[in-house]
């Protein structure tokens, strides 16, 4: 059901009147163990999102920054002017939306780099969804696969069987482990992900990479972007990487 209201930014003292929203009667929350939730923001390019809604207004752009899973503090999501980012350290990579899927914002992963060692996706148009709503990354099966072994000859470790549900790589891991720098290659914008990007500590000495294989979609789920500020600016078709401490800005 569709109704509408208004929307205030209080901080601001901006309200946005006859703003649309949406109402389910069966709705399932996958990532949310509480099930304590009141809501939904859309920030896709569909017409009912939010960020279409404010359109104009907000010149097309909005950003955020994640912040750890257990941080004492909220993640910031900013419109307009606010979410503008520049400076050393940004990196912008062309932002592809898909007629057939306007609610997705796509962008072309060249490859990824683990330690010295590159693999290469062989593909140029639009290949990973970009998803603040999504926690695990995943990729193609056979690019996941050359990735999980580099993985494994990089750091020098043997996955182990029966990994928790969820993940399909985990290995023994210890204070002696080495991460290596991983670095996403995306078209005109390397970004360098921390070992807390891509690992988690599942339990005692078990480590678990946060990718999954995936045939149908990859996504660069929003692990991968905490203490990132990233911009999106859909009049502009970019979106924009840099590193931050997302607990203090």
């Amino acid at each position: 059901e569709l109704g509408t209201d208004s929307i205030s930014f209080g901080s601001i003292d901006v309200t946005f009147p006859k703003s649309i929203f949406g109402c389910g009667h069966n709705n399932v929350v996958t990532f949310n163990g509480s099930g304590k939730v009141t809501g939904l923001v859309g920030l896709g390019a569909g017409p009912l999102s939010l960020v279409s809604q404010l359109g104009d207004s907000i010149g097309h752009k909005f950003s955020y920054c994640l912040v750890p899973l257990h941080s004492n503090t909220t993640s910031k999501l900013k419109f307009g002017d606010e979410a503008i980012i520049n400076g050393n350290g940004v990196v912008s990579t062309p932002l592809i939306i898909k007629s057939s899927q306007p609610s997705f914002y796509y962008l072309n992963l060249e490859g990824i780099t683990v330690g010295q060692k590159t693999v290469q996706t062989g593909q140029t148009d639009g290949n990973i969804i970009i998803d603040s709503g999504t926690t695990l990354t995943s990729l193609e099966t056979s690019f996941y696969n050359n990735l999980v072994a580099y993985v494994k000859e990089v750091i020098g470790v043997e996955e182990v069987k029966n990994p928790p549900s969820g993940y399909t790589f985990c290995f023994t891991s210890g204070d002696q482990t080495k991460f290596p720098e991983f670095v996403f290659h995306f078209t005109g914008a390397d970004v360098t992900l921390k070992p807390e990007n891509l690992f988690v500590a599942y339990a005692k000495n078990l480590s678990c990479l946060s990718v999954i294989p995936d045939n149908q979609t990859s996504i660069f789920g929003n692990r991968a972007q905490v203490d990132f500020i990233v911009e999106y600016d859909l009049e502009g078709k970019k979106v924009s990487f840099a590193p931050s401490d997302c607990s203090k800005n």
